[in-house]
């Protein structure tokens, strides 16, 4: 069985991490699956189908802190500010209206993570 190619870092895509507040407007706390669910239905309706596949979005799961309500958001290095004005058009989570502040973006994860600490 033939091993598959690796590429080379210079072609590799570059990633930005997206650090994320939400603020919910009486408070409450939400789930991390009603988030994701939110965040995939709105870009997937901004951009399509195509335009979502493009800025490699994702949302890391180990990341999300359910009490602070903090999330990091992975994407291309091209693709920042789409993904930042796709999270500004969700307004509302379940009956919840909430907001997203960015706290602050990175190109490591390691940097990113001293503000979850």
């Amino acid at each position: 069985m033939k091993r598959l190619k690796i590429l080379k870092p210079t072609l590799r895509e570059k990633n930005r991490y997206i650090s994320f507040q939400v603020i919910s407007e009486k408070g409450e706390e939400f789930t991390y699956s009603d988030l994701e669910s939110a965040i995939w239905n709105v870009t997937l309706d901004f951009l399509g189908e195509y335009g979502v596949s493009k800025t490699s979005i994702w949302l890391l799961k180990d990341c999300w802190n359910q009490k602070k309500q903090i999330g990091i958001l992975r994407c291309n290095h091209k693709s920042v500010q789409v993904v930042i004005a796709a999270l500004g058009l969700i307004d509302r989570l379940g009956d919840n209206r909430i907001t997203f502040k960015i706290l602050k973006i990175s190109g490591t994860i390691k940097s990113i993570r001293k503000i979850m600490g």
